[in-house]
């Protein structure tokens, strides 16, 4: 009898060949087949749980646990941010004039994403979808609740809008802020029409360039008169309908409802507004999951972007701790990461090979380096989905026509990963620092570890290079320009190394009883004092594109 063939004789990699993408919306031929649970999945689903917020940097797998929800849960809404027609409000004049007066919208924002919240849950639920089953809504409730004042009350709020109740979100959230605008305009008054002013019709015209020629007095008045409006929003009105939602029109428990939004870190408003209405959105997410206890509203969102969102909406008795329960924050082990590899793998092998399963271990060499060669692949990573995912499938371009990796087709593939997670990791902060690859720069050629001294020596010739050159003119120019004016430059290099720790490209060690702390293992932000004891561990990714030897 014929010896049976053995997987490395049958399987070879090809051409294009590929174990999923970058982007989780791309990834959906192996997303839901070799999703990998690791508990995360179980609390977002859970409506008592409070977290209900996917935190984590980009390509931790935010998007892959809301794809994975919304491909196993029986009743869930996803929400587009780019479908709200949020652009509407970031280009009204009007509402740009009240907001550079500094009258504050954030009330109105609430009131937009309540509205959305509480329109979809009813459409979702009665399956208003057309004209027929609108009008067969309101015949329901009118009659169910004839007799109920504050129920009427809620109903009349949702009559109002009228046809556009059963159209998409975008009719209503330009609705709602066309009222507005009508109110704010009218509550200015004809007392204004010499600052203020108006058009052929006797409408009153404002831009943020009518702001200039108020006087102090002028501003004041208005900025009241303004606030009292976004304060008689009809807040009270959806309160009312939150109260319908959950005593009577989704009464039944055991139906949970789900309400998913991502890509938030995308081009769907401008970011002058776009941090306030996150902001909000955050906000009214956890006033609408205590209320209504079959209901969860879930959001993924970037760290960097977060942080970003509380830095420029930050108001007075802002308080971080009270969204902390709210938080479920991403994290991935050696053993996860393998788990996702090897199901991968497995999926693409039977798919075009044979059933049997192999171990992620059969495709590497014994040792990379003498080094363990899993090990050495993944730290590599700064243990993200992503990383590891696009770093295998360079190996697997670098090893066509072979059954395994070799030391020679993994250093081929390390050599374009390298360059593509320093790009990738430049897009992931370019909104904070548009310079950071210059920065980062300044390590070309140094040691993998290093000291505190031996940056000082030519730190210097970099920032003059850097200066002379036309660069953006961020937080990391303001920086070097402060310090090398000033002499300050040994004052520069801990404020660089925070930045370089910040975005994961080093990792500090301060001093010599610790151990070396990763920003992408949880220790976000670096609080010990950068000084003579203290070592700086550049990241294994980005060795090879920076030209960097290990010690």
């Amino acid at each position: 009898m014929a010896r049976k063939q053995n997987v490395s004789q049958k399987f070879i990699f090809r051409k294009h060949m590929n174990i999923g993408a970058a982007d989780a919306i791309e990834d959906r031929k192996f997303l839901q087949e070799s999703f990998v649970d690791n508990g995360e999945l179980a609390i977002l689903t859970d409506v008592l749980e409070p977290q209900c917020v996917v935190l984590g940097r980009t390509g931790s797998g935010k998007t892959a646990l809301l794809e994975k929800i919304e491909g196993s849960k029986e009743r869930v809404i996803k929400v587009e941010p780019e479908d709200l027609a949020l652009g509407y409000i970031s280009d009204s004049s009007v509402l740009r004039f009240f907001i550079d007066l500094g009258v504050n919208m954030d009330l109105f924002y609430r009131l937009l994403w309540r509205h959305v919240f509480a329109v979809e849950l009813i459409r979702s639920h009665y399956r208003i979808i057309n004209q027929e089953a609108q009008d067969s809504f309101w015949e329901k409730v009118i009659r169910r609740f004839s007799r109920d004042q504050t129920k009427q009350e809620a109903i009349e709020y949702l009559r109002q809008w009228g046809e556009s109740f059963w159209l998409k979100s975008e009719y209503r959230i330009q609705e709602i802020t066309k009222k507005l605008e009508k109110d704010l305009k009218n509550s200015i008054g004809a007392e204004f029409a010499a600052s203020v002013p108006l058009v052929g019709n006797g409408e009153i015209l404002l831009s943020s360039e009518h702001t200039k020629s108020l006087s102090e007095e002028e501003r004041g008045e208005i900025i009241e008169r303004g606030q009292a409006v976004i304060n008689k929003v009809q807040m009270s009105a959806l309160s009312n309908v939150m109260r319908l939602l959950e005593n009577e029109l989704l009464d039944d428990k055991k139906k949970q409802y789900y309400i998913v939004i991502d890509r938030l870190d995308e081009n769907w408003v401008h970011d002058e507004f776009r941090y306030h209405l996150i902001r909000s959105l955050i906000d009214t997410i956890r006033d609408f999951n205590r209320t209504i206890e079959n209901v969860k509203i879930i959001v993924a969102i970037r760290e960097d972007l977060l942080d970003r969102v509380f830095r420029y909406s930050r108001t007075p008795g802002y308080q971080e701790e009270k969204y902390r329960s709210m938080y479920l924050q991403l994290s991935w082990t050696t053993q996860d990461l393998e788990t996702l590899l090897d199901k991968r793998v497995n999926q693409i092998i039977r798919e075009q090979y044979t059933t049997k399963t192999i171990r992620l271990a059969d495709l590497f060499p014994n040792k990379v380096y003498k080094l363990n060669p899993l090990q050495y692949f993944f730290d590599r990573t700064l243990y993200r989905p992503r990383d590891a995912i696009m770093f295998f499938n360079q190996c697997i371009q670098a090893s066509q026509g072979k059954a395994k990796f070799t030391q020679t087709t993994i250093s081929q593939a390390e050599n374009y990963y390298s360059e593509d997670r320093l790009r990738a990791l430049a897009d992931e902060w370019a909104a904070d620092y548009p310079n950071l690859i210059e920065l980062i720069l300044f390590l070309r050629k140094y040691p993998s570890q290093f000291d505190f001294s031996h940056i000082r020596e030519d730190i210097e010739d970099h920032i003059l290079r850097f200066l002379v050159a036309d660069h953006p003119k961020d937080t990391i120019y303001h920086l070097a320009l402060t310090h090398f004016e000033n002499g300050t430059i040994e004052v520069f290099i801990p404020e660089m190394l925070r930045i370089l720790y910040k975005v994961g490209v080093i990792g500090v060690k301060p001093n010599s009883y610790s151990t070396v702390q990763w920003s992408h293992q949880g220790q976000r932000l670096f609080r010990d004092a950068i000084n003579e004891t203290t070592s700086i561990h550049v990241h294994p990714a980005f060795w090879r594109t920076l030209g960097i030897q290990p010690v």
